[in-house]
C-alpha cells in the first residue's frame, strides 16, 4: 500500500478546470473541430504545449498542481509537466472502452471472462474479454437479443423462448440462403486472449464507434447490420478479414443439442433418462434405427482413434519404438466424477493389454505439471513428472461431461503441442474442449482433414440443471464400455498387435461383454423404473425400482 494521499475530487477538478481552460482557448484560436484535433498528432502537440504551459505558471504550480507534487519528477524521468499532459490529453483522446480495457487486459495477470460498460457509451456498446477463462455471445437477429455468458449452453436460453414486442418473422429450424438471419455464436479466444467490442449504435449516433487509436480495426457486421463488431486477439498481429468462419450457427444446427424442457423433479427426469441415453448410445454404435446425426461422430471418431491405436502399435511391431519405462501410450484424463470413470477404464484396459502403458491422471496435476505461463508446479506426493512421463504422441483421451471445465479444457490445448492424438469424450459436441479440437485439425481452413479427423465422442446427455450426478455418469460409462471394446476389437484383429500388446483378453470375453451391455438395458428399465423412451412404468407395477423404495422407507 502506497503511504501517499492521492489528490481528493475538488482537487481533481481544479487540475481539470486548467485543462478544460486550455482547451477552449485552443479551440477558439484554431478553426480545427476536435476530432480532427483528436487525429493529428501535430494539432496534439500544440494542444499539449499549450496546457503545459499554463500547469507550469506559478499559480499553478503553487496552486492546482500542489496536490500532485508527490507524483511529479523531472522530465529527463518520464515524469515532469509535460509527460504529465501526454498522458492525460492522450487518454482523453483515446481511452474509450475498448482501448481502456486493451489496457487493463495488456497489463494485467491471471484469468479473465470480463464484460465491461462504461456509462459514457451504455446506450450503444458494451465490452466482453477472454482469457485463461471462456466468454461467449450470441447474437438473435429475429428477437433483437444478445446473450453472453462464460458457459456455452447459457446462451442457448432464449432459442425456444418468445419475446414481446415485434420481431423479425420466419423459421428458426429450416434452411435460407442468408445466414445472417441465423442465431449464431462467437467464442472468444480464451487461450490466446481476446477482447471484442459490440456496438449497436453505427445507424443511430453520428459519432464514431472507437476512438483514433483503434480506429484501423475493421468491423464486422452481425445481426443483419444491426451491430458491428471490432475484434482484438492478443495472439495474432493481424485480424481476420471474416468472421463467420468463427461462428457457430445455434439455429438450423442437427450437431446443436437443445436445452431440456423443464421438469418439476430435474433429479427424477435424469433417472427417468439413464436407459434412453444408453439405448441410443448402443443402437448409434451398432447403426441401428440411426436418427441422430449427433451421434453419427461416435463412429467417426471411432474410426480415427483405431487409426491412431494401429498407427502406434505398428511403430512396436516394426521396432521402431521399443517398451519403454516411461513411455505413455494410451493417456487418460479428467477432474472428479469424470476422473474417476477415466480411471476405471484406464485400470479395465491396462489389465487387458499389460504391455502397453495406460495411466489416468488428474488434469489439474498435469496442468501444474507441465504450467501455465511458464509456472510449473512438481506434483508432490505422487508418482509423476516430466522426466516420467513421455507424452510425445501418447493417445489421449479426455473425459469431462460439460467439456468445458478449467483444467480439462487447458489441457485439451497444452497437450496440442505433444501429440496430435487427442480425442474427448462429453456431454455434446457444442463445447469449449470441443471447440479447441476442432481448431487442432482446422488451423489452414476447412478441409476434408477436419471431418475425418473427428476427435470428438459424446454421449448426447447434453446440460443437466441437476446436481446430482446420475445420468451423465451411466451415460460415460456406457460410451467408454463401448469404445474399450473397439479398441479391443482393433487389437484383437492382428496377431502382431496382440503380441507387442500382451492380449489377455479374448474375443470369446469380448462376446460376453457385449451380450451383458445389450441385456443391461432392460435391467436398468427395472432398476429407475422407465423404459427405452423415457416413459415411466405404470403405477403399481412391480419392478426393482419399486422394491428399492420399499427397502429405503425406515
Amino acid at each position: 500500500v502506497l503511504d501517499i494521499n492521492l489528490p481528493s475530487s475538488r482537487q481533481y477538478e481544479k487540475i481539470g478546470k486548467v485543462f478544460e481552460d486550455a482547451l477552449k482557448e485552443f479551440l477558439t484560436e484554431s478553426p480545427y473541430p476536435m476530432d480532427m484535433i483528436s487525429k493529428d498528432a501535430e494539432k496534439r502537440e500544440d494542444l499539449v504545449r499549450k496546457v503545459a504551459s499554463k500547469l507550469a505558471s506559478d499559480e499553478c504550480r503553487y496552486g492546482a498542481l500542489v496536490p500532485l507534487n508527490p507524483f511529479l519528477g523531472s522530465e529527463e524521468q518520464g515524469s515532469g509537466i509535460y509527460n504529465f499532459v501526454v498522458a492525460t490529453i492522450s487518454a482523453f483522446f483515446d481511452n474509450d472502452l475498448l482501448n481502456s480495457v486493451r489496457i487493463l487486459m495488456t497489463n494485467a495477470k491471471g484469468s479473465f471472462g470480463l464484460c465491461v460498460v462504461s456509462s459514457l457509451d451504455s446506450h450503444r456498446q458494451m465490452c466482453f474479454a477472454a482469457r485463461g477463462q471462456t466468454m461467449s455471445v450470441a447474437f438473435y437477429p429475429k428477437k433483437h437479443v444478445i446473450l453472453y455468458g462464460s458457459e456455452q449452453a447459457a446462451v442457448k436460453a432464449a432459442m425456444d423462448v418468445d419475446f414481446p414486442g415485434p420481431s423479425v418473422t420466419g423459421p428458426i429450424d429450416c434452411s435460407t440462403l442468408n445466414v445472417d438471419s441465423d442465431v449464431l455464436r462467437l467464442d472468444l479466444d480464451d487461450v490466446g486472449g481476446e477482447i471484442c467490442l459490440v456496438d449497436w449504435g453505427k445507424n443511430q449516433y453520428k459519432t464514431p464507434a472507437v476512438s483514433p487509436l483503434n480506429q484501423h480495426i475493421v468491423p464486422q457486421s452481425a445481426m443483419n447490420g444491426q451491430v458491428c463488431l471490432y475484434l482484438i486477439q492478443e495472439s495474432v498481429m493481424h485480424q481476420p478479414d471474416l468472421l463467420y468462419h468463427r461462428m457457430t450457427k445455434l439455429s438450423k444446427n442437427v450437431l446443436i443439442t437443445d436445452l431440456k424442457d423443464d421438469s418439476d423433479d430435474l433429479i427424477l427426469q435424469d433417472i427417468r433418462d439413464i436407459p434412453k441415453v444408453c439405448s441410443a448410445i448402443q443402437d448409434d454404435w451398432m447403426d441401428i434405427g440411426h436418427k441422430s446425426s449427433m451421434f453419427s461422430l461416435n463412429r467417426l471418431t471411432a474410426w480415427n482413434l483405431g487409426r491412431s491405436i494401429k498407427e502406434r502399435l505398428e511403430q512396436y511391431a516394426s521396432g521402431e519404438l521399443t517398451p519403454c519405462a516411461n513411455r505413455v501410450d494410451i493417456l487418460l484424463s479428467g477432474c472428479e466424477v469424470s476422473l474417476w470413470l477415466a480411471e476405471q477404464f484406464a485400470s479395465d484396459l491396462q489389465k487387458s493389454f499389460p504391455k502397453l502403458r495406460i495411466v489416468a491422471i488428474s488434469s489439474n496435476k498435469l496442468l501444474g505439471l507441465y504450467g501455465q505461463e511458464g509456472i510449473s508446479i512438481p506434483t508432490i506426493g505422487h508418482p509423476i513428472s516430466e522426466s516420467s512421463l513421455n507424452l510425445y504422441d501418447s493417445i489421449t483421451i479426455i473425459v469431462s461431461h460439460s467439456g468445458g471445465t478449467f483444467s480439462p479444457l487447458g489441457c485439451s490445448s497444452l497437450f496440442q503441442s505433444k501429440t496430435k492424438n487427442i480425442f474427448v469424450v462429453t456431454s455434446e459436441w457444442d463445447t469449449q474442449i470441443g471447440k479447441q479440437l476442432r481448431s487442432f485439425d482446422n488451423q489452414d481452413g476447412i478441409t476434408m482433414k477436419l471431418v475425418f479427423n473427428s476427435r470428438i465422442f459424446v454421449t448426447g446427455v447434453g446440460m443437466r440443471p441437476a446436481e446430482p450426478c446420475s445420468v451423465s455418469v451411466v451415460a460415460t460409462h456406457q460410451l467408454l464400455t463401448n469404445i474399450y471394446e473397439f479398441i479391443s476389437i482393433v487389437i484383437l484383429s492382428d496377431e502382431r498387435y496382440r503380441n507387442v500388446t500382451g492380449a489377455v483378453v479374448t474375443l470369446k470375453d469380448l462376446e460376453t461383454l457385449e451380450r451383458c451391455n445389450r441385456e443391461n438395458i432392460v435391467a436398468l428399465e427395472d432398476i429407475v423404473g422407465a423404459d427405452t423412451a423415457g416413459f415411466p412404468f405404470a403405477t403399481g407395477e412391480d419392478s426393482t425400482e419399486m422394491r428399492l423404495r420399499e427397502a429405503g422407507d425406515v
